[in-house]
């Protein structure tokens, strides 16, 4: 008898721990802000697959690495991160081409709390689609959650977007991507 109640005690406790476990968010290892998930996934290029980049905003600019976005006028017109999807980001990173940003843009965001993120997701595909482009048009947009904190969206030439996919999904195996596809013309 002793030995079942201690079964049942066990079983009960195993239970609990299980159902407090879930009620935790899942979280990404080493990715304490998005300028990390930005950097590692910067640094799984190859030398000879690198463009001369830069990172952050016009006032944290940084060469040829990623680099927090702290002034939100640079997030809404260099992020294309404008309207509703604004109000959902509580931190954001960049990454973009040092020649011409329409040829490659990555941007990394930490949603607030109790933030939707296909909500934010349909946000950036709607800003991208309908944004006025100058100094041409990129060909390819593409959206991805990491956990139900972190989107990460770019844009650009469609082999950049392509190995950016490539080399995001390899960095995090939570990737889900929710768009990949053409820009409306």
């Amino acid at each position: 008898m002793k030995k079942i109640l201690a079964m049942i005690l066990s079983v009960m406790m195993l239970m609990s721990f299980a159902a407090c476990g879930g009620e935790q968010p899942a979280k990404l290892e080493g990715v304490e802000a998005p300028v990390d998930i930005l950097t590692t996934v910067w640094e799984s290029y190859e030398e000879e697959n690198k463009f001369f980049a830069m990172g952050g905003d016009w006032d944290t600019m940084v060469d040829n690495a990623p680099g927090a976005v702290t002034n939100e006028e640079f997030m809404i017109s260099s992020l294309v991160c404008g309207g509703d999807a604004t109000a959902m980001v509580e931190s954001s990173a960049s990454l973009l081409h040092a020649m011409n940003a329409n040829t490659f843009t990555a941007g990394a965001f930490q949603l607030k709390e109790g933030s939707d993120k296909a909500a934010f997701a349909d946000a950036m595909k709607a800003n991208l689609n309908g944004n006025q482009w100058m100094c041409g048009f990129p060909e390819k947009m593409l959206i991805a959650s990491l956990t139900d904190e972190y989107v990460v969206v770019a844009f650009g030439a469609a082999d950049l977007i392509d190995t950016f996919n490539t080399k995001l999904t390899a960095a995090f195996d939570v990737t889900e991507v929710l768009t990949n596809e053409a820009l409306a013309v």
